[in-house]
């Protein structure tokens, strides 16, 4: 059984890193701004880290969007993998995206293209576009407006639809401790950001989200986060110098807020500066 799950998880990997399709289970919960969060890397996305080409430094959430993105010349790649609420199912899918402008002294705005449900539909069969635009208002600090799920295309139907979403994240680096930086972001907005129930019944309300990020390493952090639903704990970590890929597990629905049991996911992803 052990060794099927290790087979398992590295097939994961392998989709997330190099795109192929594999068939799993309906995908149902992960948008494309939580595969994309699997790549957060704080205040460094927006250029602050310019080499090698290939990058990467531990997450700060895993979900909830963040005030920082990618601006001109900043890419990245990644994938996610999630056991499904109810239980029983899993699946995953992979997303690529890039940024436009600049965040610092202008509105920098990212581009996300994730091929939903890739484990059972095929590479692309349903792709959404998501859009973020971003603004720096200090060093340490930006705010954004966002859309996931803005166009989806191809066929069947996901339950992530469309969701608007505007937040904030700042950056703290204390001057003594073991902890090395600490990422709060929070925000609101509607479609999954709203509780379980609401979604279910279609109403048309929105919810708050926050997480927080604690580095303690330069490759490696833990995090917490309140995605509108539920809270998620994991770790974020960058184990492979020469090939800087950020590994993200972590537990979905620990506090049972709409009567689900905790949950495993996983984010793959890496950085690029071109």
């Amino acid at each position: 059984m052990a060794s099927n799950f290790v087979k398992r998880l590295a097939g994961i990997a392998v989709a997330a890193l190099i795109a192929v399709p594999l068939a799993a289970q309906d995908f149902s919960q992960m948008s494309p701004e939580e595969i994309r969060k699997a790549l957060t890397l704080g205040s460094v996305t927006v250029g602050t880290l310019t080499q090698p080409f290939f990058r990467g430094a531990p997450g700060t959430s895993s979900g909830s969007p963040s005030g920082f993105g990618a601006a001109w010349r900043d890419g990245f790649i990644g994938g996610g993998y999630q056991q499904v609420r109810g239980g029983g199912q899993s699946d995953g899918s992979i997303a690529g995206g890039f940024g436009l402008g600049n965040a610092q002294d202008a509105i920098g705005l990212e581009v996300v293209v994730a091929s939903l449900s890739t484990f059972r539909s095929g590479l692309f069969d349903r792709t959404a576009f998501s859009f973020k635009a971003h603004r720096m208002v200090s060093s340490t600090a930006a705010i954004a407006v966002g859309v996931e799920n803005a166009i989806i295309a191809g066929g069947g139907k996901t339950d992530g639809a469309s969701s608007v979403f505007v937040a904030g994240s700042k950056v703290i680096r204390p001057s003594s401790g073991f902890i090395q930086q600490i990422s709060l972001s929070g925000g609101i907005g509607n479609g999954r950001f709203r509780f379980e129930k609401d979604v279910r019944k279609d109403n048309k309300t929105v919810n708050l989200f926050a997480s927080a990020g604690f580095q303690v390493h330069e490759k490696l952090s833990v995090l917490a986060d309140w995605g509108g639903q539920d809270l998620t704990l994991g770790v974020s970590m960058v184990p492979f110098k020469a090939f800087p890929v950020i590994i993200t597990p972590a537990v979905a629905d620990l506090t049972g807020q709409n009567g689900n049991d905790p949950r495993f996911t996983l984010g793959f992803g890496i950085g690029m500066k071109f």
